[in-house]
C-alpha cells in the first residue's frame, strides 16, 4: 500500500511537476497583483485627486473610442477606482484573440488615456491570466483545474510516504546537511512536512474556485444566482435598435445596492448577451464577497440578482474559496503565506527530480 501510493506521489510530481511549480511561481505575484500593478505602472495608474465628480462609464466608453477608434465596443470590463487616486483599468477583447490582450488606464476626472498595452506590458496581469488559465481560454482553465487536483493528491500522497514508522518525529523533520543526497532528501521530506497544511489548502481551495465540489453527485443542484449566459455571444443581426445607455445599467444597479462600492462593470461590448455589474459586499466577512446584477446588454432588463448573503451550499464555499486561495482571507500575512508557499513549489520539484534521477542512475547500473 505505501509503496503504491509512494509511486501515485513520485509520478504526479515527475509529469506534472513542472506544470505545478510554475503555478506557484505564477500564484505568488497574483497574490499582489493589484499592488503590483500601481507599483509598476503608478504613473499611469495613479492620478492627482480632485474635487470634480469622476466622468460617467459613457464617458470613459466616448473616451476609449476616440483614443482607439478601430476597436468599437470591444471593451470587456472596466475596473472602477477605488480611492480617489486610482484609475479607472479597463480590459480590451480584440477579436481573434483567446483572452484579453489590451489594457488600457484612465484618469477618471478628465478622461485621459494614462497608459495601455498588452499583457506582455503588464507583468502582473500577465502572471494572472497564465496561472488563471494559462493564457489560452477554456482548455487552459481545465488544466489548471486539474493540476490543482493533482497538487492536492501530491499533498496527501507525500504527508502518507512521510509518516514516521521507524523514526521519531524530530528524525522525521530535521535536516541533514551531508552529503548532498542525504541533505537534498531530507530538505524535500521535511520541507514538504512542514508546509503542508499550507500548500494544501492553497492548492484545494484554489481547485473550489473553478468548482470541482460541483462535479459531486447531489452537490450540483446547489443554488445558484450566476447565469452561464454572462459568456454567450449574440449572432449578427440579433442586435436590433439602439442600446440602453450604459449609464442608465448602472443608475438601475446601484438601486439594488446602494450602500455598496461598485468595483467593476463587464462584459460590456455589444456582441455580449449579458453584462454584470459587481458590487463589493461591505457588511461582508468575506474580503472578496460580491453583490452582482446580471443584465441584458442590448435591452438593459434585469435577468438575475445575486446578494452575496443568500449564496448557500457549494456556491457559497467556492466563493469563500478565493480570499483563502489568495491569502486575503487573514489578510497581508496570509498574502505573504501565499507567496512562501508557490516559491517552495520550484524547491521542491527540483530536489524531487533530482532524487528520482539518481535513483534511475543506480538501479540501471
Amino acid at each position: 500500500m505505501r509503496n503504491a501510493i509512494y509511486q501515485v506521489h513520485l509520478w504526479c510530481g515527475v509529469l506534472i511537476g513542472g506544470f505545478l511549480a510554475f503555478q506557484g511561481i505564477t500564484g505568488s505575484a497574483v497574490a499582489f497583483r493589484h499592488a503590483g500593478n500601481h507599483w509598476l505602472h503608478e504613473e499611469e495608474m495613479i492620478v492627482a485627486p480632485q474635487d470634480a465628480p469622476m466622468i460617467p462609464m459613457s464617458g470613459v466608453l466616448e473616451s476609449f473610442s476616440a483614443a482607439f477608434p478601430d476597436i468599437p465596443h470591444n471593451v470587456l470590463s472596466v475596473m472602477y477606482p477605488l480611492a480617489p487616486d486610482e484609475a479607472y483599468f479597463i480590459r480590451v477583447w480584440r477579436d481573434g484573440a483567446p483572452a484579453p490582450n489590451m489594457y488600457v488606464s484612465m484618469n477618471p476626472y478628465t478622461g485621459e488615456i494614462t497608459g495601455y498595452g498588452s499583457k506582455w506590458d503588464y507583468p502582473f496581469e500577465l502572471m494572472f491570466r497564465l496561472h488563471e488559465q494559462l493564457s489560452a481560454g477554456t482548455p487552459g482553465i481545465t488544466l489548471v483545474h486539474w493540476g490543482g487536483f493533482l497538487m492536492s493528491l501530491m499533498c496527501l500522497t507525500g504527508l502518507y510516504v512521510w509518516w514516521p514508522r521507524r523514526e521519531s518525529l524530530k528524525q522525521a523533520l530535521g535536516i541533514k546537511t551531508r552529503p548532498l543526497k542525504r541533505f537534498l532528501f531530507t530538505a524535500h521530506r521535511a520541507i514538504g512536512a512542514y508546509t503542508f497544511v499550507l500548500v494544501f489548502v492553497v492548492a484545494f481551495s484554489g481547485t473550489m474556485i473553478f468548482g470541482v465540489l460541483s462535479l459531486i453527485p447531489g452537490l450540483n443542484d446547489a443554488p445558484s444566482g450566476f447565469v452561464m449566459a454572462s459568456a454567450t455571444m449574440l449572432k449578427p443581426g440579433e442586435i436590433t435598435g439602439d442600446p440602453v445607455p450604459v449609464d442608465q445599467i448602472i443608475e438601475t444597479a446601484r438601486t439594488y445596492f446602494p450602500d455598496d462600492t461598485l468595483r467593476d462593470l463587464s462584459y460590456i461590448r455589444l456582441m455580449r448577451a449579458v453584462c454584470v455589474a459587481s458590487f463589493i459586499d461591505e457588511d461582508g466577512p468575506n474580503p472578496r464577497a460580491l453583490n452582482r446584477v446580471f443584465f441584458e446588454r442590448h435591452t438593459g432588463n434585469v435577468i438575475n440578482v445575486v446578494d452575496w448573503e443568500d449564496l448557500e451550499g457549494v456556491r457559497l464555499i467556492e466563493d469563500w474559496a478565493i480570499p483563502v486561495h489568495s491569502g486575503e482571507i487573514i489578510g497581508a500575512p496570509g498574502r505573504f503565506l501565499v507567496l512562501i508557499s508557490g516559491l517552495l513549489m520550484p524547491f521542491l520539484f527540483v530536489t524531487g527530480l533530482w532524487l528520482w534521477f539518481k535513483k534511475q542512475r543506480v538501479r540501471s547500473q
